[in-house]
């Protein structure tokens, strides 16, 4: 950045309604860090700073209905998928936190908004319809979907995860010129490669046996498979477990009780991971559901995955969109994960495809290439505003 010039500023609304949301800000704002002062990136929960006294009780609400009632959740997502603007109760329920949020942009003063959560991309939408925002909104889909709630008429531009997404977009009328498939933004950490056998000397890892990383489970909706697989008979002989709990304390005591049974170097229960992706560079297989940060990591890493459970809705697409690009296999209601687990491991020319098929599909730098996509967004922007301006070097995301 030249000398007196100033840097583009983002304000980054995101959300804690699973974890997803947040990681994809947090990558932004990291890749961000990347260019100097170049950029800014300044992440605000959504939620918590527009609906306060409310959060604490929809977000209870949304993780207890989910986790308690996913096919009620699943009938909501479809019923609502290809809905036409928002219904007059959620456009009221919005509305009551806009002049929170118009404080709240006017504060911080960013170049553009960029949303990773659907609730603040519709808010923000309001705003402009209404003429209070006049810079640029970005809508960030943390999933490989396309639910009415992402789309807007007020986004300026939509950074999509995959091929899939993009394209379910163009057929609902959205110009191709808006869309960006820059793949679901993950910390540039996930880009480094890691040397295995070193990783596993490190974190005590046996070298002969195949090393299973469960994730994505952090609000205990996976406890119930992973306490089966923890109660298996002899299981520890044929591979190990390395479960990620989060900050969820009660689930990693329940986990740790549930694995008295098992070698202390055959299980390793663990809280909130920094490190994921050397975890993640020391595994064989993710066992995970499909949430589509944790699966992007994956795939940025060569991780191959078997998917469990997928809630109806987001999750069921993302499984889709996974399975069918050949780097994820799908565990079945029908067997049991034991079952499965061992099947994937005893055959590991299927776990090299996976791998291969991973590599080669992978989103390289993801939230870099959403940070471009956002900074010519702003020069063309600022061209249109002002046409005597031609475009600045600055702006270009090296």
């Amino acid at each position: 950045m030249s000398e007196g010039e100033e840097p583009m500023r983002l304000l980054v609304l995101s959300g804690d309604f699973g974890d997803g949301h947040k990681q994809a800000a947090v990558a932004l704002r990291e890749a961000c860090g990347a260019q100097g002062q170049r950029m800014q990136a300044d992440i605000v929960d959504f939620t918590q700073q527009v609906y306060p006294r409310l959060h604490p009780v929809m977000r209870y609400s949304f993780l207890k209905g989910v986790e308690k009632l996913p096919s009620v959740y699943g009938y909501f997502f479809h019923r609502t998928r290809h809905t036409e603007g928002l219904s007059a109760p959620f456009r009221m329920f919005l509305e009551l936190g806009l002049g929170r949020l118009a404080a709240l942009i006017e504060e911080r003063s960013p170049d553009a908004v960029i949303c990773t959560f659907p609730l603040a991309a519709a808010a923000v939408s309001l705003l402009k319809e209404r003429g209070q925002l006049k810079v640029p909104l970005v809508t960030v889909i943390t999933d490989h979907t396309d639910h009415s709630l992402w789309m807007n008429p007020g986004t300026d531009l939509y950074l999509t995860g995959s091929a899939e997404a993009a394209a379910a977009l163009r057929r609902r009328g959205v110009h191709q010129s808006a869309v960006r498939v820059t793949g679901i933004p993950v910390r540039p950490r996930f880009g480094e490669p890691g040397e295995r056998d070193a990783l596993r000397r490190r974190f005590g890892l046996r070298p002969e046996l195949p090393v299973v990383l469960v994730m994505g489970g952090g609000s205990g909706m996976l406890a119930k498979e992973v306490r089966r697989l923890l109660r298996s008979e002899g299981l520890y002989e044929r591979l190990q477990l390395v479960l990620i709990c989060g900050s969820n304390e009660g689930l990693r005591t329940d986990f740790e009780r549930a694995a008295r049974g098992w070698p202390p170097d055959r299980v390793f229960v663990l809280g909130y991971v920094e490190e994921i992706h050397e975890w993640m560079a020391a595994a064989d297989l993710l066992l995970t559901k499909p949430g589509g940060l944790t699966t992007t990591e994956a795939v940025t890493m060569g991780l191959p995955m078997l998917l469990v459970k997928p809630i109806p809705g987001q999750e069921e697409d993302n499984a889709e969109v996974l399975v069918k690009a050949g780097v994820a296999a799908r565990a079945s209601d029908a067997r049991g994960l034991r079952e499965q687990l061992l099947e994937l491991l005893g055959h590991p020319d299927a776990l090299e495809r996976m791998r291969t098929e991973a590599l080669r599909i992978r989103p390289v730098r993801s939230a870099e290439r959403a940070l471009e996509s956002i900074a010519q967004l702003l020069v063309e922007t600022r061209l249109l505003a002002e046409p005597e301006l031609e475009p600045a070097a600055a702006l270009r995301v090296q």
